[in-house]
């Protein structure tokens, strides 16, 4: 299995590239190693001449610390300096020598610590009071430190030729690193370049013939001379995949006619029942809108107030005729959808007939973004969360109920939610609630008006767009709303 991998034309090409490639890189990246190898070497020659400047300035600072230690020798600073400027001098001497291994450095080294040591002679003189033997010390410390002085320009000349002799090893290494290194690739790329004329000359011919033949199908030639590859790769599949495909091109292009015609009818098919689903939801959503649009109950209304003008019960009466003028605006309203401005107009007249109905237990206010006025919403989408709220909360709690309802503009849309801080719900049924809201489909059947009827109602006019959210913290906060998108509320 392996041996005939490589016998197709993709091994076989795909090994020599592989293997250009290897080249390639193996010769970057050793061009790229010894690159570093000479940078490294280079930078350590840098930085070991840039001991003795570092030399000369800690000689200067050892003479500087002495001096200043030998007239304030109680002064525990002064002393710290000069102990460290000593240690300093005779560390970078070392260093030196270490890194140009010459006799001219190694004296240096040494002159170095008897310098040292001369100084430490002045200090324990000068702390033992006696004054002519330190002055002599002195003395001899100066000459020593001028000796010092001048021979670090033979120290110097030394490392300079040192330094010269270092750089020329270093080129001639790294020469010698890149001729054997090109001489290698070289003749790699050489063996590889005769594999590869050899292998694209056998791709070249039968290419050179399918090229002809596709030249003839372009004049609308069909009936074209035979070709026999000898070799089982990928050309030989190409050309007989070619003479194939010939053969029943014509046959391809009228199964393509069909497709084309049926795909037409399948399309026009789909176009009728779109539009036929359309008219269903259509039909539903006024259906759902009808529930909320009860004229029996007008009349009724309008038969209890003059009953309670007969009886003389003015509060009966009052609230009697606010529900019948509210129930008035909803038979009035003939249009699905409304604008928010109206949509809220609609529900204070409905929470007006709550407060005279439980007075001080009840409060509320409306709170909208002003820009969000003249966007659109399908008519009566608040009041049955606002009905939610008075039927299992006001109705169910002694204390004051506070309902708030919401519009605002946030970035992923626009927020419709009505909050109150009633009994609320318990966890349980918020999920049952979520999941209900979640699984509605146009097979959802609902009586009344509730919840479920609000949410196929948003989910119908906003083409599953809308985002329904429930939440409830009991007598704490609880909130039902929806977020949709802007765009769905503009016409």
């Amino acid at each position: 299995m392996k041996n005939k991998k490589f016998h197709t034309l993709q091994g076989k090409l795909g090994l020599l590239v592989s293997m250009i490639a290897l080249t390639s890189l193996l010769f970057f990246f050793g061009n790229f190693y010894l690159a570093g190898i000479v940078s490294e070497e280079y930078t350590l020659l840098i930085e070991q001449n840039q001991l003795m400047p570092q030399y000369m300035k800690a000689l200067s600072e050892y003479r500087s610390a002495l001096q200043k230690y030998s007239n304030m020798t109680k002064d525990l600073n002064c002393m710290k300096e000069y102990l460290e400027s000593k240690e300093k001098l005779v560390r970078i001497a070392t260093e030196l020598f270490e890194a140009f291994p010459d006799p001219y450095i190694e004296n240096l080294s040494y002159l170095s610590e008897n310098l040292s040591r001369q100084g430490m002679l002045i200090i324990t003189e000068t702390k033992k009071g006696e004054t002519e033997a330190a002055k002599s010390a002195y003395t001899e410390f100066s000459s020593e430190y001028s000796l010092l002085n001048k021979y670090t320009v033979y120290v110097q000349q030394s490392i300079d030729k040192l330094s010269v002799q270092e750089i020329s090893r270093i080129g001639s290494q790294q020469a010698e690193r890149q001729r054997n290194m090109l001489l290698v690739f070289c003749s790699v790329i050489i063996v590889l370049a005769v594999l590869s004329f050899l292998r694209i000359r056998n791709i070249v011919r039968p290419i050179l013939h399918l090229t002809e033949m596709a030249n003839l199908v372009m004049q609308n030639v069909w009936d074209l001379p035979g070709w026999h590859h000898p070799q089982k790769d990928e050309t030989g599949v190409l050309i007989n995949s070619f003479y194939h495909m010939v053969q029943t091109i014509q046959e391809q292009i009228e199964i393509l006619k069909q497709q084309q015609k049926v795909e037409m009818e399948r399309k026009e098919a789909n176009e009728k029942k779109l539009q036929l689903e359309y008219r269903n939801v259509q039909l539903e959503l006024k259906a759902l809108q009808n529930q909320i649009n009860p004229h029996f109950l007008f009349n009724c209304m309008n038969m209890i107030a003059k009953q309670a003008y007969i009886e003389a019960a003015s509060h009966t009466q009052h609230i009697t005729e606010a529900i019948a003028r509210y129930l008035r605006s909803v038979l009035d309203q003939e249009r699905e959808i409304v604008t928010i401005e109206q949509e809220l107009q609609q529900i204070q007249n409905y929470l007006d007939i709550q407060t005279i109905r439980f007075g001080s237990r009840f409060q509320y206010e409306i709170n909208c973004d002003s820009s969000c006025f003249s966007l659109y919403v399908p008519f009566m989408i608040l009041q049955p969360l606002v009905e939610n709220t008075i039927t299992h909360g006001v109705d169910c709690c002694a204390r004051g109920i506070q309902l708030s309802c919401n519009i605002k503009k946030e970035a992923q849309g626009i927020a419709i939610y009505v909050e109150d801080n009633g009994p609320g719900m318990e966890a349980e049924k918020v999920n049952e609630l979520r999941i209900m809201a979640q699984s509605i489909s146009p097979e959802t059947h609902t009586a009344g008006i509730g919840l479920i009827n609000v949410f196929r109602r948003m989910q119908l006019y906003f083409q599953e767009q809308v985002e329904i959210f429930i939440e409830s913290t009991p007598y704490i906060r609880t909130v039902i709303g929806f977020r949709i998108p802007e765009a769905g509320l503009k016409r």
